[in-house]
């Protein structure tokens, strides 16, 4: 009987042992999230005044323990502008839509206002909750101002597959 249930033991012991090493519990942080990419992680867009535009990245991460969540980061490129109003404010307003389709629902959206300056290397992050498995997802710019939804970039576009 002693030996019966050292035996079920240690393979109960193995057995978690293997899952968890499977699974990936226990991981503290953030993993790239694998994609296909449709149309790049790069685009360009314009903002709110003084005929400012810029480009931008789009980068992708599934947050340590938190499933059926996208971390989106956008980081500028450097945005310019033209006249005395962007000497005087050189900032570049836009607001960033996201379009996702998952299990959770068809072409949900998803918007976060960003300020961007001339210097490269400016970041805006944030968090979508799509739920874990398949996902079509798309990022572009809208206007900052206004009730009209107009969109002002081709934007980044891709399938994700979300832990």
């Amino acid at each position: 009987m002693r030996k019966l249930t050292l035996t079920t033991i240690a393979a109960v012991v193995a057995t978690v042992t293997c899952l968890t090493g499977l699974l990936g519990m226990g991981q503290a942080s953030a993993a790239p999230i694998a994609q296909l990419t449709t149309t790049g992680n790069d685009f360009g867009t314009f903002g709110n005044h003084s005929f400012c535009r810029g480009s931008v990245h789009i980068g992708l991460q599934a947050p340590a323990r938190k499933p059926g969540v996208v971390r989106v980061t956008a980081t500028s490129h450097g945005f310019t502008g033209d006249g005395t109003s962007w000497k005087r404010t050189p900032r570049c307003k836009v607001v960033f839509r996201t379009i996702f389709t998952s299990a959770r629902g068809y072409l949900l959206h998803h918007w976060t206002p960003a300020s961007f300056g001339p210097r490269p290397g400016e970041k805006r992050t944030w968090d979508v909750h799509t739920g874990s498995g398949v996902v079509s997802f798309t990022v572009n710019t809208t206007h900052a101002k206004g009730e009209l939804i107009n969109q002002q970039s081709a934007g980044f576009g891709a399938f994700l597959a979300v832990p």
